[in-house]
């Protein structure tokens, strides 16, 4: 074990970098647009920005694309037509 004096040891963390992190839950709320029925979603793949792969009830998979426009995710499955906002975030500060 490597002893460093104590006002080494005192320093070690002031220096270390404070990061930014942003967390996403698991799941979204994702709603028909033509009947606005909504429904909670798993999230299988997640690309923020750019691609949501979920489970709607754990029976049917749907591909929602980033639509800018509409700042919402948006995809169709089966002649439906669904949307969502994406998952909720936590963003906070840690140190590396």
């Amino acid at each position: 074990m490597i002893r460093f004096p104590a006002t080494l040891q005192a320093d070690v963390g002031k220096h270390m970098p404070i990061v930014r992190e942003t967390r996403f839950e698991d799941t979204c709320e994702i709603s028909g647009i033509r009947h606005g029925t909504s429904a909670v979603g798993e999230i299988l793949t997640f690309r923020e920005k750019d691609i949501i792969i979920a489970t709607i009830q754990r029976s049917a998979k749907v591909t929602l694309r980033w639509q800018p426009h509409a700042n919402a995710y948006v995809g169709s499955l089966g002649g439906v037509e669904f949307q969502t906002p994406g998952p909720k975030s936590q963003a906070f500060r840690t140190r590396r």
